[in-house]
């Protein structure tokens, strides 16, 4: 292999990580978001497009993240490994953003009451 095609290969690797990296943040990302549109008192979008987008947002983040992963692997079992370590880690993810806005929601309630 030259050392154009090892850099060309780099930087697709590279590429390859950064997308996955950035679809693999969208729901932190617009978690964040929405905190800061509360933060700010702006007027929030209704709450059922609030949590459309979340799942949406989140099922699209996890197919391009095993888009990804089946893509830049070489190997069948690097490939379905690669997509259950993605698989798992988005459900924590979305598990531990799901649980934070019930605890949120609770509280909130609680403090009203």
């Amino acid at each position: 292999m030259t050392v154009e095609g090892t850099a060309a290969h780099s930087a697709k690797r590279f590429s390859s990580l950064a997308l996955w990296f950035c679809a693999f943040c969208s729901p932190t990302a617009y978690c964040l978001l929405l905190l800061g549109v509360h933060r700010l008192q702006l007027h929030p979008p209704p709450a059922i497009v609030i949590v459309l987008l979340f799942f949406l947002i989140s099922v699209v983040a996890l197919l391009v993240c095993e888009r990804v992963a089946w893509s830049s692997s070489q190997t069948r079992a690097r490939r379905i490994a690669w997509m259950l370590f993605t698989l798992v880690a988005m459900l924590l993810q979305v598990g531990v953003l799901l649980g934070i806005v019930l605890v949120a929601i609770q509280a909130a309630i609680g403090y009203a009451q």
